[in-house]
């Protein structure tokens, strides 16, 4: 059950990490292309803040995957 219930939490917040990065790098290639600095620093404020919370959450939801038990029994000889 905590198995399945930090994955969800990993894909999830991982996707949001990684989708977020994105546009976000997007977003200032776009201030810098067209040389507006509001376009390049817009993105520092809450943006940036919810990306490293989405970045942590997966991180420690990973540890949390590495220790946690899944509920499918081990394949023969491996324990």
């Amino acid at each position: 059950m905590i198995h399945r219930i930090t994955y969800a939490t990993f894909v999830a917040s991982l996707a949001t990490a990684l989708l977020g990065g994105v546009l976000f790098v997007a977003w200032q290639a776009l201030g810098l292309a067209f040389g507006n600095a509001y376009l390049l620093t817009s993105p520092n404020g809450v943006f940036k803040t919810v990306l490293c919370i989405a970045a942590s959450i997966a991180s420690v939801a990973a540890y949390v995957l590495v220790h946690a038990k899944s509920a499918r029994p081990a394949p023969e000889g491996v324990r």
